[in-house]
């Protein structure tokens, strides 16, 4: 049996992270979600994502802060992150590259946007078209 590849989505909307779930798991990812930062930091050990899907605005701790520790372990460094966000001016879009984003996604976006930006990473197959904008 071939191992799913897993991805981490990182967001504080609730609808949003369903709606994400859908679409990668028709995509045939594991798909594991944190409401917030610090879920998402301490389910990393036991995840161990192939791919994380990071929101920026959060409380407590905000995505790109999130990012920026994430980067400072030698054990996640190399984890590819796809922050999304709904901020999108150059000077967001740059703190999220110098934070450690290896992808910029303005929100929304859709589903095909996020299958291209996906296939940098990991193998996505043609099949599970689900046609959402989020």
């Amino acid at each position: 049996m071939i191992d799913k590849s897993a991805i981490l989505v990182v967001d504080d909307e609730v609808t949003y992270c369903d709606v994400i779930a859908d679409i990668l798991e028709s995509y045939g990812f594991a798909t594991h979600i944190a409401y917030s930062a610090n879920g998402a930091l301490s389910l990393l050990d036991s995840v161990k994502p192939d791919l994380v899907l990071l929101d920026v605005m959060m409380p407590e701790i905000d995505g790109l802060t999130m990012l920026r520790q994430l980067r400072s372990h030698e054990q996640w460094t190399n984890i590819p992150v796809i922050v999304a966000s709904a901020k999108v001016l150059p000077e967001d879009v740059s703190a999220a590259f110098d934070a450690g984003a290896d992808v910029f996604l303005p929100k929304p976006f859709t589903a095909k946007e996020l299958k291209t930006a996906l296939r940098e990473f990991v193998a996505v197959p043609d099949t599970g078209s689900l046609q959402f904008a989020v």
